[in-house]
């Protein structure tokens, strides 16, 4: 397994935030470009997930070669009407930590830390308004691509309907998993993903 890192975070927490979809996708574009070997195939969660989707649709569009299979979780399918003004990305702070906690997942000892807030925030904040001020984009052509999307069976953010248009996307028949668990499923459920991923690609 080969992670990749944005911008502002982690090892490269000295470059600067990226808050744009556009910058984004080619900065992973970038990483899977220089670190992939051989075939592979992507996972993402959230908005790690449509970039993903979009990282593949630019390499097929520049003619290089797609992963194997697309692993979502927790990702509406880009079919998704988003809401009008439903945008957090531009509160004050007090208040957009109180946004970003009804999605779960920010446990409560980052928010009981002024320090540790200090540095989430503005990451966060940068993560919002990438996809907060995305511009609406026509549909697109499906992609003869496999997809597994995995969902939290209780997700506030990504409703299992929203998940399910991943399916719009894709020639191939979706393979769909509900897991429990909020938008931050994942946390609990490392094993049991780590192992739909090794049995999908075990059949390539």
């Amino acid at each position: 397994m080969i992670p990749l890192e944005a911008p502002g975070r982690g090892r490269r927490s000295r470059e600067p935030l990226l808050d744009t979809i556009q910058g984004l996708t080619d900065d992973f574009l970038a990483q899977i470009r220089a670190k992939r070997v051989g075939p592979y195939a992507l996972y993402g969660h959230s908005m790690g997930a449509y970039l993903c989707y979009l990282v593949i649709r630019r390499l097929l569009l520049e003619h290089d070669a797609p992963p194997l299979h697309l692993f979502i979780s927790g990702a509406a399918g880009p079919a998704r009407v988003k809401p009008k003004n439903a945008t957090i990305h531009h509160l004050p702070k007090e208040d957009f930590l109180a946004a970003v906690q009804q999605y779960g997942g920010l446990p409560n000892e980052i928010l009981a830390s002024g320090e540790m807030t200090d540095y989430f925030v503005p990451i966060l904040r940068a993560d919002f308004q990438a996809v907060e001020t995305e511009k609406k984009v026509e549909s697109r052509l499906p992609l003869d691509l496999a997809m597994t999307v995995m969902t939290g069976s209780d997700d506030k953010m990504v409703t299992i309907e929203q998940a399910r248009l991943w399916q719009a996307e894709s020639l191939q028949p979706l393979s769909f998993k509900v897991l429990s668990g909020e938008h931050f499923f994942i946390f609990n459920h490392w094993p049991s993903i780590g192992e739909i991923i090794v049995n999908k690609l075990s059949l390539i």
